[in-house]
């Protein structure tokens, strides 16, 4: 839906979001008259009751753009919030930084839409934690002045310390009342300024962004536009030392294709990682089949049929001419040959080893392993096992692969593996049902009985939005209603272990 298709009650609403996706890209939200009660609102702040009127006070007054912004976006945040994040920064990033720059270097990092503050301040507690001292350089923006005032006041309440992880904050606030005072010793290691992402601003000495070790852009992609994102990624790509680190939110898109960033596939999602001009991974060995019998020899193929030869055409008189007609449409171009459909059809046999030689003949790709991978799963599952890991670790964005890897470790046994890789489906992509239904499976059996029932319900609710006879993907042709009824069953029985007798 575009911005003109929107169904805005009043056409002014229209024009205000419009002034706000040009300056600061936001993206059209999909729900409307949420949006027209967040404008409503920071327009009452302001006592303007017209929306031209408040669309050109917007243009002159920040801190009226400010208040908007924070209607249309939520500015959630926390001390050391995702603590997975913290912790990939602490034993993976900072080790290998620290083996490529020496151990004298001084840690650039930067928080890409910092809000009120609790992120870049965790980030200098982390840096402090692990001996860097006065060795950091920490900067912090964003679009609200407001949330920077916020953020250098540093004073903050309970609800900022809600996670496990703030703990670690605490030697470092002072209580005063109800709110707790951040202590001047972390206050001075980090650098606030006013940074809009959408403009062509930085990376730039003027703006102090640039040569970045580690950047944190959290939650803040998800509200742009296809365009924006584009943009945005390249210039934080630029902002990047070589070898330096990109950590993005669980719910921001993927920037594979907007930018030349390595994906770094990890337990709770993707790290994106500027390598050095001319630096790749090490390729990996290709999945291993050596615990395959050798093929036996092919049959002597019979003699080729031959055709008569047809006899010459007649020749046909000169056609009359018509009236003429409007063109006919252009022919649709043909398909291109699935080069992948011989072994899909040895496969279809139960021919395993042709199958799986018949993939790997075809051009290195993740569709190409899956199917050799799927074909030596049937002989060796456990050299399958070990065939899907290194082909993942090739293509860390492809989801089938990952989902492959969950269905071989759980059917061997290897549940905390199994439950690793099926989060990682999940992340990848949220609305595949099959990678719901194999979480929900893992956790059941990992006796998270209220872990497996979410998941139970996730694939329900995802399998009873599709016709009941589509096929689900990568269900091997299962039926969305047949699935749907499965997760449904699985999921009340798990409710039931979880009730009382009395509540029976």
């Amino acid at each position: 839906m575009s911005l003109e298709q929107a169904p805005w009650s009043h056409p002014g609403y229209g024009l205000v979001f419009a002034y706000v996706q040009q300056r600061a890209g936001l993206q059209l939200p999909t729900c409307i008259p949420a949006a027209e009660e967040g404008i409503a609102r920071a327009m009452a702040r302001t006592g303007l009751e017209d929306l031209r009127l408040y669309q050109s006070l917007l243009a002159s007054d920040p801190s009226v753009f400010d208040a908007l912004l924070n209607e249309l976006t939520i500015g959630e945040t926390y001390f050391f919030r995702t603590h997975e994040h913290f912790d990939f920064l602490r034993h993976q990033a900072l080790p290998e930084l620290r083996r490529m720059r020496g151990p004298e270097h001084a840690m650039r990092v930067w928080s890409a839409g910092c809000s009120s503050g609790e992120e870049p301040y965790s980030l200098a507690v982390l840096l402090m934690e692990e001996g860097y001292g006065h060795r950091m350089e920490v900067h912090a923006t964003d679009i609200s002045r407001a949330a920077l005032a916020h953020a250098q006041q540093a004073h903050y309440s309970a609800w900022s310390l809600r996670s496990t992880g703030a703990e670690r904050m605490r030697p470092f606030l002072r209580q005063e009342d109800k709110r707790y005072v951040l202590a001047p010793e972390v206050r001075q290691r980090v650098r606030f300024q006013y940074l809009n992402l959408a403009l062509d601003t930085w990376p730039s000495p003027e703006s102090g962004i640039g040569g970045m070790d580690i950047i944190f852009c959290r939650n803040v992609l998800i509200y742009f536009t296809r365009d924006t994102i584009a943009a945005v990624a390249r210039r934080l790509y630029e902002s990047l030392a070589d070898g330096g680190f990109l950590i993005t939110g669980p719910s921001d898109p993927s920037l594979s294709g907007f930018a030349p960033l390595e994906p770094l596939l990890t337990g709770w999602g993707v790290a994106w990682q500027r390598l050095a001009p001319g630096v790749r991974p090490a390729p990996a060995a290709p999945p291993s089949f050596a615990s395959l019998p050798p093929l036996p020899p092919l049959p002597v193929a019979p003699a080729p049929v031959r055709f008569p030869t047809p006899p010459p055409l007649p020749v046909l008189p000169p056609p009359v001419l018509s009236p003429p007609t409007a063109p006919p449409p252009a022919p649709v171009p043909p398909r291109p040959p699935d080069r992948l459909e011989p072994a899909r059809q040895a496969m279809e046999r139960g021919d395993w080893q042709d199958a799986a030689q018949l993939a790997r003949a075809q051009a290195d790709g993740p569709e190409s392993a899956e199917v050799a991978i799927r074909a030596l799963a049937n002989v060796n599952p456990e050299a399958a096992a070990a065939a899907c890991a290194e082909a993942a670790s090739r293509f860390p964005l492809a989801a089938g692969l990952r989902y492959l890897e969950a269905v071989l470790l759980l059917g061997l046994g290897r549940l905390a593996e199994a439950e690793r890789a099926a989060r990682q489906v999940v992340y990848l992509e949220p609305r595949l049902a099959v990678a719901h239904l194999t979480l929900g499976h893992v956790l059941r059996r990992r006796n998270d009985t209220a872990g497996a029932a979410r998941a139970f319900r996730s694939a329900e609710e995802l399998c009873a939005a599709l016709p009941p006879d589509t096929a689900v993907p990568l269900s091997e042709g299962e039926r969305a209603g047949s699935l749907a009824r499965v997760a449904h069953d699985e999921r009340l029985r798990l409710e039931l272990m979880m009730t009382t007798p009395e509540e029976r």
